[in-house]
């Protein structure tokens, strides 16, 4: 049977996955934010793409993104392959964990449950992941469709800007799914340390996008 505090964790849990989302999108309305002031930089290197006849920088770029969007995407299916023999494997890692000070034991649906949720988490990254692949290449076909003879280029800039910027939204959904993937880990020695690490994670990325270092490069 899973205990309260185990339902009150995961109530936690979810509210921080689904409400960050809600917060961002609240909070990008009148904050910048890494993704907002990116998605200016974004717009400004296409409407110099527009520019160039040769546009092989462009597609080196673009290039470099997919590989690092390649990489987690194939690491996503190797953890998901890692994880689902470990269901045969309850007894004994309740075992040695329950040997651990500070581990609470749990039951083998219990245990059961923490690993599918982990991998629908890596599931999710990558559908996300392979998402941002997709559209990468759709913004590569379009970049190199587009040509300063063209009389919408404004349009064409706007429009190449907001593909690659869903795409990275994307792509950063799917790194979030790995954080949120720390925090199910931390489930299996203590259900008030996932508490903690799940609104920790949430803190951090909240962080970064509003507050960091990086940001305030960036707007320069």
């Amino acid at each position: 049977m899973i205990s309260t505090i185990d339902i009150i964790s995961l109530i936690v849990f979810f509210s921080c996955w689904f409400g960050y989302s809600i917060l961002i999108s609240l909070k990008e309305k009148d904050s910048a934010s890494l993704f907002s002031i990116m998605y200016e930089h974004r717009l400004k290197w296409m409407t110099e793409a527009l520019k160039r006849e040769d546009k092989s920088v462009d597609v080196i770029t673009l290039g470099n993104l997919m590989k690092s969007v390649s990489f987690f995407a194939s690491t996503s299916i190797l953890i998901i392959a890692g994880l689902i023999p470990l269901f045969g494997y309850g007894e004994k890692i309740n075992n040695f964990a329950g040997k651990l000070p500070f581990v609470i034991s749990s039951t083998s649906p219990m245990y059961e449950i923490k690993i599918i949720l982990l991998i629908i988490i890596f599931i999710y990254a990558f559908f996300k992941y392979t998402w941002a692949l997709r559209q990468y290449n759709y913004a590569s076909v379009l970049i190199l469709a587009s040509n300063k003879k063209q009389s919408n280029n404004e349009e064409l800039a706007i429009r190449n800007a907001q593909i690659l910027a869903n795409a990275a939204k994307h792509f950063s959904m799917g790194v979030r799914g790995y954080y949120l993937g720390i925090a199910v880990l931390s489930w299996f020695l203590n259900p008030y340390l996932f508490i903690a690490v799940s609104i920790l994670i949430m803190f951090v990325n909240y962080r970064r996008e509003f507050l960091s270092k990086a940001l305030d490069i960036i707007k320069l």
